[in-house]
């Protein structure tokens, strides 16, 4: 997909219009609960939660059109890709609201315990969280290539799984091994060391040095949103339609998603 470079858009446009609820609810909630209005602001913060994943959910899904579109020999590009997922607004909305609800639930499972009963805790919440992905890592396409309902998809994407790798799923899709040896571990060794200049009072070199750890972070986390969005498609039609597109083996799709033997 090296020549289809304008994937990376997506992923882009996520992280902007990801900002405009940051500008629109949370900066006017964090004002209000300033000024002692405490209902404006919770029902800011309220609209703030909601409206920032449903804004990754549709350029996630505007990527999914545009890289099935792509793979097919059909006509593709961003404004393909953002159109298709205008008119699957509301499928789209559904999903990103189940899909922060079952978020919250984790963190509700998480909790704030301490001791045993909190690494018991958190284990629960990383296995619901784990499990959840898994299962429904072939939502999105179903929502965006079956015109299926955000509920419906869910379904159909668990029995896809289940149907091509059975019900013993374990660990995760392998996808982006590269990326984070290459992106992540670089930028967090650039800000932690940006930090540690900071704090010998080396300021000046030590932001900047921080500030490309960032960047080169952001970077990471695009591209890898991308190969998500892209994979994703990829391995749907290799366990729907059992075609092996985007260069990839037979062997390969069918070892993305890890089993136990």
């Amino acid at each position: 997909m090296g020549e289809n470079r304008y994937l990376l858009t997506f992923p882009v446009l996520g992280f902007i219009f990801a900002l405009i609820p940051l500008v629109v609810f949370w900066v006017p909630a964090a004002i209000a609960l300033a000024a002692g209005t405490a209902a404006l602001a919770i029902v800011l913060a309220v609209l703030g939660v909601i409206v920032t994943p449903l804004a990754l959910t549709f350029t996630a899904g505007a990527l999914v059109a545009a890289t099935d579109a792509q793979l097919a020999g059909r006509p593709s590009g961003v404004g393909y890709g953002l159109g298709t997922a205008l008119g699957r607004f509301f499928p789209l909305m559904g999903w990103a609201i189940v899909a922060l609800f079952v978020n919250g639930v984790a963190s509700l499972v998480r909790g704030d315990s301490s001791g045993a009963a909190g690494v018991v805790r958190n284990i629960a919440a990383a296995g619901i969280l784990v499990v959840w992905r898994i299962v429904n890592f072939f939502t999105l396409p179903y929502i965006m290539l079956d015109s299926a309902g955000p509920i419906h998809a869910i379904n159909l994407s668990r029995k896809l799984v289940q149907k091509r790798w059975g019900l013993q799923v374990f660990g995760g899709v392998r996808i982006g091994g590269r990326i984070a040896l290459f992106t992540f571990l670089p930028a967090l060794v650039f800000i932690v060391l940006g930090v540690y200049l900071m704090s010998s009072n080396v300021d000046a070199a030590g932001i900047a040095i921080a500030v490309v750890g960032v960047i080169i972070f952001i970077i990471g986390s695009l591209l890898l949103s991308m190969m998500r969005g892209v994979f994703s498609v990829v391995l749907f039609r290799y366990a729907h339609d059992d075609q092996a597109l985007g260069g990839f083996a037979s062997n390969d799709l069918a070892a993305a998603i890890q089993t136990r033997k």
